[in-house]
């Protein structure tokens, strides 16, 4: 996000902090990425990459702060898991504390994290720039895909194949006809959504039959990423590549992580397929994942509007990030099209 939340302070993330023995912390926000907020920690012995998720508004998301905050717990393990027993030196997954945990609530809202700090540099959200990068990310991948069976089957959990803030979404559409004062951007979101109403809920309609086509091929899904976009590649000095931000781990269709590698006429599926093994591209469920994250996106960027808000960074962001969904149909697939 690109400013911090106005209702944590400081003092009490230090204070979390210190079950990671990071003493008296030196905090600076960083206003990267559009899901968790950011921090360097930096303290005697080293720095540290101290993420903060909003469990109202993340992915996980859903029937309670509690469920939203397991399955965040189950995603970092997942990781975690990754890193240790697999031995993906490229996965940055998040460090235990004094008692082994990798995330800790914050508050009833939010939850924290932290990762070692990497030097490196990471892109903005977006195709790859070349092809050699591509083949490289399409390669790790593979090896990720291929790492499934080293976890326990019941660490990681499994995608529905449902859509991030859907109950959010159909709520705006069915509210159409009243008047959004939440803040600034309520009424311009609802005018926004109203225009493409009908197109929206065509979409969830074509979504749905889709996905029962895509669930009943489970049987070959693999634990993933979910954004291996650029934007959550770190590259360091001396060329090694890192994923991060593991918030997003299911066990999904290959495709779910393809959808950022493979370009339309599908270069990086050979990169992949020589890490992956014997494998084969899901035209289907690429299809699917690239309508998911559009409605997905658009979905949570209602869900900040539909709240009481004021206008700065984080809601201009969501208006714009709307608006450009909502303007150009169909926009999404792939996600940067």
């Amino acid at each position: 996000m690109l400013t911090p939340p106005k209702d944590l302070e400081l003092d009490a993330l230090a204070r979390a902090l210190a079950r990671w023995q990071l003493r008296e912390p030196r905090l600076r926000y960083l206003p990267v990425g559009f899901g968790g907020h950011h921090w360097s920690a930096d303290v005697a012995d080293g720095r540290f990459f101290v993420t903060v998720d909003d469990l109202e508004a993340g992915i996980q998301a859903g029937e309670s702060l509690d469920a939203a905050f397991a399955a965040l717990e189950r995603a970092y393990r997942t990781a975690a898991a990754l890193r240790e027993r697999a031995a993906l030196e490229f996965v940055l997954a998040p460090i235990g504390d004094r008692e082994g945990a990798v995330v800790r609530r914050l508050g009833a809202r939010y939850a924290v994290s932290v990762v070692p700090f990497v030097d490196g540099a990471s892109g903005s959200f977006g195709e790859y720039a070349s092809a050699e990068t591509r083949d490289r990310i399409a390669a790790l991948l593979g090896r990720l895909h291929a790492a499934s069976g080293a976890l326990d089957a019941d660490l990681p959990r499994r995608d529905d194949c449902g859509i991030p803030a859907r109950a959010v979404l159909e709520r705006a559409l069915a509210s159409l006809s009243s008047t959004w004062d939440t803040g600034p951007y309520g009424e311009p979101a609802r005018a926004l959504l109203a225009r493409r109403a009908d197109e929206l809920e065509r979409r969830l309609r074509d979504y749905d039959e889709l996905a029962a086509r895509v669930r009943e091929r489970s049987g070959s899904w693999v634990i993933t990423h979910g954004e291996p976009h650029r934007g959550n590649v770190i590259v360091e000095p001396d060329g090694a590549r890192r994923l991060v931000d593991w918030d997003t781990a299911l066990v999904a269709p290959r495709e779910r992580d393809l959808l950022f590698v493979l370009d339309d006429r599908l270069a990086g599926w050979d990169a992949y397929a020589s890490t992956a093994g014997d494998v084969e591209l899901d035209h289907e469920a690429l299809d699917l994942y690239g309508r998911r994250w559009a409605l997905g996106d658009i979905g949570m960027f209602v869900a900040v509007l539909l709240r009481p808000h004021e206008d700065d960074e984080n809601t201009a962001a969501s208006f714009g990030f709307l608006r450009g969904y909502l303007e150009r149909p169909g926009a999404g697939n792939p996600p940067w099209s």
